[in-house]
């Protein structure tokens, strides 16, 4: 199971922000900024908004549920605050399986 740090996980959303198509970036523009309306700004300008946010600004709660929809293949999405790590691809909790 993966495990890397905050800023680590916010590059690589930030990374894959950056080559997401219009499509996609309008989808994660509405998970990160549910309040507001999705402007009807060039794709360009749109990334960099986005990217913008995640360097500087995005927490830990806001990085598992953008993380669903960027890598949607990746399973099992935590951020562990004792380590200040965000886990994927874990296997599902004991609990889980009753």
């Amino acid at each position: 199971m993966p495990a890397i740090s905050k800023s680590e996980a916010a590059e690589k959303l930030a990374r894959a922000v950056e080559a997401a198509s219009s499509e996609d970036l309008a989808d994660i523009y509405t998970e990160l900024f549910p309040e507001k309306v999705l402007p009807q700004s060039s794709e360009a300008i749109l990334s960099v908004e986005i990217t913008s946010y995640i360097r500087a600004k995005i927490e830990p709660e806001e990085i598992v549920d953008l993380w669903h929809v960027v890598f949607p293949a990746n399973r099992n999405v935590c951020y562990d605050e004792e380590e200040g790590v965000v886990r994927y691809n874990q296997e599902e909790p004991w609990y889980a399986e009753r």
